[in-house]
């Protein structure tokens, strides 16, 4: 059987950036290494400027400068296309510092085409109600870095570029032909690979050393190649704040080898650790650049190296330096609409050198009634940032591939400003949190009155919607609303997470609902130290360590939430609760899952009883259960009792039997497990009912709407509003 440990050779399949090491994923063909295929040499398109065609006739808006491709930063900018002296300026600075001279500019529209920008654009207290555009039907496209023209070929379908850029700076990532391409790593992923490919696993630490793995790890016997030297080596690598957890992942700076100890170690921080079995790969050395797609920056000569695919030759190529491409500070009432903003430097929600809610392709601070609307991201590393601007309202976006979270809005650590009152809807997410997997599609905190509804968020490493107090109250969280979202296949890549979930170390109650969502396929991902997995939708209650799962959860405390009228289907476990109190869930349909359809822990909160608290219900939802010796319902309350949880008029369906319910402490009459009966003699369970059939019109073709007959219409559930949920329903004006 073969070592699972072993790098795949002569293969690779993944899409790359790298900041300070930084990597995404992608599926590619595989391609054998080395010149075992053949290459064209590099095009004569890669060294000269695109052709810029003539720009399509405009009206003339009043109150308006224009910025195009091609343009010119002497002229006024008031004609948006070349006419007499006037015509289109060619940089968003300029028209910026034009607007701040003439307050009669309340308007910069951008023309279509490709901008690249080598620093951000920045916006600030001058720049109060002035609004970015794209021009009617044009697309202007905002690229996170340079051109990277003058290649040429070394050998065997190598090729190299001068990259000049600052001391300092290195490139994230690199483009061809608007295709990530891929950081020399090492191992390379198998062909066909996913996330569970391409990963080596650390040793187990000394004993005694466990609580060092925040800064260094151990490696098995011939995992680490040769190298000479550390210099640009980045260990990506998953953890969590627990040694040997996976709830998220990094990419620390590697500052040294030790062969003799067999241990790599890193920068890192007091709240990210690793440990046996910490999955991990290397990126950043010339010794890794052995497959097609890859490539290495070489700081010293300012160079890119890049190893030409089979095939046509790229006709354009960029670097992303830039993890910030607009920013606005202290800039209210700004409007950014029709944008494209994509091929930035991807950090973002990492730990090491970088702000832990860090990057964003447009970054807002302290900014109030801004409206970001309408625009496109792609290969970013977060896409909107948002903190201690109150009203903002981001509506309409299409996010794509993001190395973190798709949009952040919240505080900075310290000074804790808030972020109230904000509107996110309408959004179309996807591919999120490629890497670093502890994000979201949609990620909240320090805010009082935000309304997140109607997006659809799909494939996401952890969360879809993730929200609440992570510190306490500088970050509290009151009056949320989510709404009519739909989430798909989150947490494709940690071992403990969901798709919507609210903490709430604030410690007192969050007066939020989550209603209406649909979620599905939500799934976990687990490695055992000897590098297998857990299977896909795996749960045990009954073994630890495990991979959890949940559709919808509470964590940390979260208090005094209503979870109502949700469609969770396919998921892992339906709905969680963990350490608080006072919660609601009313009304929800769970079925399909591979897990239970209710799991409750009172981790989080053991030794937490504050005096407002009241037993979490659960009351009216229909629980279906597909898998025999599933629980419908597990309890895990040791510190607060089996009372930590009421169940009162549920419906119970599909494979019910006398391990239906697992409650600890053992209340019921044969230990921990017992059925429906069992629990409703204990009094834990007060009028729900054991029914044969859930009432759906179609499961067995995926049709979970409710027949005119079913039994759950009886308990107040009705039909789901599916016409209403994700940027569709955005159509009722809601959005």
């Amino acid at each position: 059987m073969a070592d699972a440990r072993r790098p795949a050779e002569y293969t690779f399949a993944t899409l790359v950036a790298a900041a300070i090491g930084i990597i995404f994923w992608a599926q590619t063909a595989t391609v054998a290494r080395g010149a075992d295929y053949v290459c064209q040499p590099p095009g004569a398109a890669l060294s000269v400027a695109p052709d810029l065609s003539p720009l399509p006739s405009l009206t003339v808006e009043a109150g308006a400068l224009y910025v195009a491709p091609g343009g010119d930063d002497t002229r006024n900018g008031r004609q948006p296309a070349p006419s007499g002296d006037d015509g289109p300026l060619a940089t968003l600075g300029r028209a910026r510092d034009l607007a701040r001279a003439d307050p009669a500019i309340s308007r910069i529209i951008l023309r279509g085409g490709d901008y690249w920008l080598d620093a951000p654009v920045t916006f600030g207290p001058e720049d109060k109600g002035l609004s970015l555009g794209a021009a009617p039907g044009e697309t202007p496209i905002l690229h996170g870095g340079p051109r990277v023209t003058g290649w040429t070929e070394d050998a065997d379908c190598r090729w190299s570029a001068p990259l000049p850029i600052p001391d300092g700076v290195s490139p994230g990532s690199l483009f061809a032909d608007g295709r990530q391409e891929i950081q020399a790593r090492w191992p390379n992923l198998p062909e066909g690979g996913g996330w569970r490919d391409g990963w080596l696993f650390a040793a187990a630490p000394p004993d005694g050393s466990e609580w060092e793995g925040n800064l260094r790890f151990r490696f098995h016997d011939g995992d680490v190649p040769p190298l000479d030297g550390v210099e640009g080596l980045t260990a990506h690598i998953v953890g969590g704040f627990n040694p040997s957890s996976q709830w998220g992942s990094d990419t620390l700076p590697v500052t040294g080898i030790d062969r003799d100890s067999h241990s790599v170690t890193t920068l890192g921080t007091a709240y990210f650790f690793t440990g046996d079995g910490s999955r991990y790969f290397l990126a950043g050395r010339r010794e890794f650049l052995d497959a097609p797609r890859e490539w290495w920056y070489d700081p010293a000569a300012r160079r890119v190296h890049y190893v030409a695919p089979p095939g046509a030759s790229p006709a354009t190529f960029s670097a992303g330096t830039l993890p910030t491409l607009l920013t606005l500070d202290g800039a209210d009432r700004m409007s950014i609409t029709g944008l494209t903003l994509r091929d930035g430097s991807p950090i973002g929600t990492g730990k090491v050198g970088t702000d832990t809610r860090g990057g964003g392709a447009i970054r807002v601070a302290r900014s109030a009634d801004v409206h970001i609307s309408g625009n496109t991201f792609e290969d970013v590393g977060v896409a909107i940032h948002v903190t201690e601007s109150p009203a903002a309202t981001i509506t309409g976006n299409h996010i794509a591939h993001v190395a973190g979270n798709a949009i952040y809005l919240g505080t900075d650590y310290g000074s804790f400003g808030r972020s109230d009152g904000a509107l996110i809807a309408g959004n179309h997410i996807s591919d999120v949190g490629e890497v670093y997997f502890e994000s979201a599609g949609i990620w909240f905190q320090a805010t009082t009155g935000t309304r997140v509804a109607h997006n659809l968020i799909e494939r996401a490493a952890q969360f879809g919607i993730a929200g609440g107090s992570l510190w306490g109250p500088e970050d509290a969280v009151y009056d949320a609303v989510i709404e009519l979202n739909e989430v798909r296949d989150a947490n494709l890549a940690t071992a403990d997470g969901g798709a919507i979930k609210l903490m709430g170390e604030q410690a007192d109650p969050l007066r939020s609902v989550i209603r209406q969502n649909l979620v599905t396929g939500t799934d976990q991902l687990m490695n055992r130290p000897d590098g297998s997995f857990w299977p896909a939708r795996y749960e045990s209650v009954d073994e630890w360590p495990t991979p959890i799962s949940w559709a919808i959860y509470l964590d940390g405390k979260a208090s005094g939430v209503t979870i109502e009228n949700n469609l969770v289907l396919r998921n892992v476990a339906g709905i969680g609760l963990n350490g608080g109190w006072s919660n609601v869930v009313r009304g929800n349909i769970v079925a399909a899952g591979s897990g239970t359809a209710i799991r409750i822990d009172d981790g989080t909160g053991r030794d937490w009883h504050p005096p407002w608290a009241e037993p979490n219900l659960i009351s009216g939802n229909l629980l279906q259960i597909e898998t025999p010796g599933t629980p419908v319902t597990y309890v895990y309350a040791p510190g607060h009792g089996a009372d930590y949880a009421r169940f009162a008029g549920n419906l119970y369906a599909g494979t019910i039997d006398d391990k239906s319910f697992k409650v600890w402490p053992e209340v019921m009459g044969h230990g921990s497990y017992g059925s429906p009966a069992d629990a409703a003699a204990a009094g834990l369970d007060e009028g729900s009912r054991v029914v044969p059939n859930a009432g759906f019109v179609d499961a067995a073709q995926g049709d979970y709407r409710l027949r005119a007959d079913s039994v759950a219409r009886a308990i107040g559930i009705g039909d789901f509003p599916l016409d209403q949920i994700a940027p569709t329903g955005c159509a009722r004006g809601e959005c």
